[in-house]
């Protein structure tokens, strides 16, 4: 025989109540919480760039100055480059044209980075950027007497994949930029 106490019950669904109305508050702060997040590290406001081609967007923090480039051959698509003298940080969003294995160009990528004595500490990790698999790849580089810390995210579209890349300068640094430029690739979206 099932003995239900309604006191107990009755608790368990006001914390259950609570625990999903917490949640909800969560996800409608996120999007306020990241925009303060980049105020407070002197990033600004988001400027959106569209990849019409994909039907793909993204932002970047709108007092980074960006410029489009465009290379030879079909590989990469898409390549827009990204600076911000102050914040000693650099970088740039790319699109290629590649339909082979991710993780397998990543593995490829890194023999060929531990070979050069500029590069250190290159690590590949597997994470999620808004519901996809993606992974991020992380070293620090030696560039013109300058060690710069570089985070590079991959993230699988199709018979494509999105790549971010910053690289900041090692004396600019702070535990926050993980955070911000993981952020600024959860921009991404489908339009």
């Amino acid at each position: 025989m099932l003995i239900i106490d309604r006191k107990k019950l009755g608790v368990v669904f006001v914390v259950m109540g609570l625990m999903i109305f917490i949640f909800c508050i969560g996800i409608k702060l996120d999007g306020r919480i990241r925009a303060t997040a980049f105020i407070q590290n002197n990033l600004g406001q988001l400027k959106e760039y569209k990849i019409d081609q994909y039907n793909i967007s993204y932002k970047l923090p709108s007092k980074w100055e960006a410029k489009s480039e465009s290379f030879a051959g079909n590989e990469i698509t898409y390549n827009n480059n990204f600076t911000s003298q102050t914040d000693g940080i650099n970088g740039f969003v790319q699109v290629w044209n590649y339909n082979g294995n991710l993780k397998g160009f990543l593995d490829m990528s890194k023999k060929i980075s531990e070979s050069d004595s500029k590069v250190k500490n290159f690590t590949i990790s597997d994470i999620n950027i808004s519901d996809k698999d993606a992974y991020l790849v992380e070293y620090k580089m030696n560039s013109h007497g300058n060690i710069y810390h570089a985070y590079e995210y991959f993230i699988k579209q199709d018979s494509e994949f999105i790549r971010f890349c910053f690289n900041i300068n090692e004396n600019k640094a702070n535990g926050n930029m993980e955070s911000i430029f993981k952020a600024i690739v959860e921009t991404v979206g489908k339009e």
